[in-house]
């Protein structure tokens, strides 16, 4: 193995957010609907008069509610990422505060790809690492592209990296 060299260098595809953009797509007909028609169909007596320019507000506020949070999930997709070099798996997430994990590759035990239908037509798919690490047993890469192709440098790199530090896995 090449040490500091990256194998795999990916990040989740922004098709996780396909029920956020229907979200979206959903509430933009309530920008149709006029201030004028919500007090008539709540009676005047219910609506104190200081909370009545809100109500007819609230299609707006409601669509751009739906909007911060479509951006929210775009954003924190854009901010995941994940590494694979000679020796460990790294995965970084979060918008404000960076986390990042490290998992050796030595302790990765088996492997899953999952291939959801919605997946499927853009050639993406989960891939399930269950690893030996006790802070992260289960890891997901979730929406990434050519997942047999991953699992198979994964599973290369760690059978490489298992038999030259000497470590066998005993069930």
């Amino acid at each position: 193995m090449i040490e500091n060299t990256t194998y795999i260098k990916c990040r989740p595809s922004q098709v996780v957010n396909l029920k956020h953009f229907f979200v979206v797509l959903i509430m933009t007909p309530l920008l149709l609907i006029h201030g004028e028609t919500i007090p008539q169909v709540i009676p005047g007596e219910f609506i104190p008069d200081n909370l009545e320019i809100h109500l007819c507000r609230l299609p707006v506020y409601l669509f751009a509610g739906t909007l911060l949070n479509l951006g929210y999930h775009l954003f924190k997709i854009r901010c995941t990422g994940y590494e694979v070099d000679a020796e460990e798996l790294h995965h970084t997430t979060g918008i404000l505060y960076r986390k990042h994990g490290y998992i050796e590759l030595y302790r990765l035990k088996d492997f899953q790809i999952d291939r959801p239908l919605i997946y499927r037509f853009f050639g993406l798919g989960n891939l399930v690492v269950y690893t030996s690490d006790k802070t992260t047993p289960v890891f997901r890469l979730k929406a990434i592209k050519k997942p047999e192709e991953v699992y198979t440098i994964l599973r290369g790199l760690t059978e490489l990296n298992r038999k030259e530090k000497h470590v066998f896995e005993v069930d």
